[in-house]
């Protein structure tokens, strides 16, 4: 702790057996004192925290030592002494470094008592002490001098050390003896006496330690606020995932066909929807009619098969004809492939129905249900039961709910406000807001962009009892053409994986560009800064 200033004054203090505290002299009745030259710092070896202070004594030599005639011209004979001041207080020694063996004598004396520092100065030099690091701090006979001193030590101009030991020898006796002595006579008890305190400014006072704790104290109360606002923005939020997933597995929101997050649909799923041959044998003209027109569909229960055709021909039979419906299917919308009614003279197409009623090749929309969205590629319904809800809810995807709904109600309020033209007329590639509010136009208005010309087909049980079959009078979602957009035959020879192949890339283009994320996570990291996603990481986000 290197020293700065020194600042000494007088005290009075009450004599043995008394209780009242020390009080500090004015300076009309003390003698204030203020170093003026720099204070060069020796040692700082036992230095404790803050400013060195303490009553101010010069040491006292063995009786007989040269040093003490060596030092007389520079010590007065009433200097104050350990002697002269009350135990158990703090002290600094005084002395003049005259040579090395005698400073070092002084330094071996003030070892034996509480001393907190002791302050030297060379006599008959002028100006501001030598530094620190000066040859005539050397002691030889000692180089380990400042680790064998428990203390601090300092160095003092010699105007600055002279006056300091006048001033320790005018207040050396008793109360009377003191300058204004008889003033303080009438102010204080006469067995009181009035000592010099010193104070060795080291830089490292009151005021800075009191700063830190201030500056610890803010520190902490923003910590707790901003612990606080975190633990409670993360509570909100798992509040609202809770809310989304309640929701979900209500019925009430459905993820993927808001374009919330890409669902798929689960094997075990998959495998409960239902599995039959398109169309039944309708009534019989012969005795075993009645009998043919109660058969039931038959069911598939293993989907992983090598041919569509899979159940054994039936009974040839003599049967009327068939009367077309109006929700007749009779093409894949996928393939594009029509789809064989069971008959005499054919096994019929087993075909998988969805719950919206739309009814595909199991092996052109099985794959696509499993891997890619959960959506009928026909009219974008979904195809998972009610109530189901995925495993994980992430705050992205509670974000895009929310603002799906900020959207719905905007719309709700003025649908043209959420129209976005250029400013050239024409319509730019559209934004995951966009991809939003195109969905929020569709939801609020009613829109089926692509069931509008597509009847639902009627459920196994329906298709059971009324069987139809493609007639003229049937129309047909979508005339199988003779070859793909792609120029691929549909009918053309193909391995069943390229197949499956091509069949889900033609659904996810009937799906369009405009799906839901797999993740929303990760799409919204990829647009979000890093200051963001540190924000919503440490307080939830919004």
């Amino acid at each position: 702790m290197t020293a700065q200033e020194l600042a000494a004054t007088a005290w009075v203090i009450p004599a043995e057996g008394r209780t009242t505290d020390p009080v500090r002299l004015n300076s009309t009745l003390g003698n204030d004192y203020n170093t003026f030259d720099p204070i060069r710092t020796l040692s700082t070896n036992g230095a404790r925290p803050g400013d060195q202070t303490g009553l101010l004594f010069t040491p006292n030599l063995p009786p007989g030592d040269a040093c003490i005639d060596e030092s007389s011209p520079y010590v007065p004979e009433n200097v104050t002494r350990v002697d002269d001041l009350p135990p158990n207080l703090r002290v600094l020694g005084l002395a003049p470094w005259t040579s090395s063996d005698c400073a070092l004598k002084y330094m071996e004396a003030a070892r034996t008592g509480a001393t907190h520092a002791l302050l030297f100065f060379i006599p008959g030099i002028v100006g501001p002490p030598p530094e620190a690091n000066d040859p005539r701090w050397t002691i030889s006979s000692s180089r380990s001098w400042k680790g064998d001193n428990g203390f601090p030590t300092y160095a003092l101009s010699s105007a600055d050390g002279a006056r300091l030991m006048e001033q320790s020898a005018d207040y050396s006796g008793n109360l009377t003896s003191a300058p204004n002595g008889n003033v303080l006579a009438d102010m204080y008890p006469t067995d009181d006496y009035v000592r010099l305190y010193a104070s060795v400014n080291t830089g490292s006072g009151n005021t800075l330690p009191s700063l830190w704790v201030f500056l610890l104290v803010v520190l902490g109360i923003l910590l707790v606020i901003i612990g606080l606002t975190s633990l409670s923005m993360h509570l909100i939020q798992r509040r609202r995932r809770n809310s989304l997933r309640r929701r979900v597995a209500n019925g009430e929101v459905d993820l993927e066909a808001l374009g919330i997050k890409r669902l798929t649909v689960p094997q075990e799923v998959l495998e409960k929807m239902p599995l039959y041959v398109y169309g039944t044998m309708g009534r019989t003209a012969g005795s075993d009619a009645d009998s043919l027109a109660k058969e039931e569909p038959v069911v598939v229960e293993n989907t992983s098969r090598k041919s569509r055709k899979s159940r054994s021909p039936p009974k040839a039979v003599e049967t009327t004809g068939y009367h077309p419906t109006a929700l007749s299917q009779p093409t894949c919308p996928i393939c594009l492939e029509d789809f064989e009614v069971a008959s005499a003279e054919s096994e019929g197409t087993t075909v998988r129905e969805l719950p919206c009623h739309h009814i595909f090749h199991p092996e052109c929309v099985d794959v696509f249900l499993r891997d890619n969205s959960s959506l009928c590629p026909m009219c974008k319904e979904t195809a998972l039961p009610k109530g189901y809800c995925p495993s994980l809810i992430t705050n992205a995807m509670v974000r895009r709910e929310r603002m799906v709904r900020t959207m719905q109600r905007r719309a709700a309020q003025d649908p043209e406000s959420m129209e976005m033209p250029n400013l050239d007329g024409h319509t730019s590639a559209p934004s995951a807001l966009a991809r939003v509010r195109m969905r929020t136009r569709g939801i609020m208005r009613g829109v089926n962009r692509d069931s509008a010309a597509v009847p639902a087909t009627s459920s196994p049980q329906t298709n059971a009892a009324a069987p139809v079959i493609p007639t003229s009078q049937t129309t047909p979602v979508a005339s199988a053409p003779a070859s793909t957009p792609s120029g691929i035959p549909p009918a053309a020879a193909r391995s069943t994986t390229s197949r499956q192949e091509w069949a889900r890339q033609r659904a996810l283009s009937m799906v369009g560009r405009d799906q839901a994320p797999i993740d929303p996570d990760a799409e919204e990291a990829q647009r979000t800064p890093g200051w963001k996603r540190a924000f919503r990481t440490v307080f939830g986000g919004r």
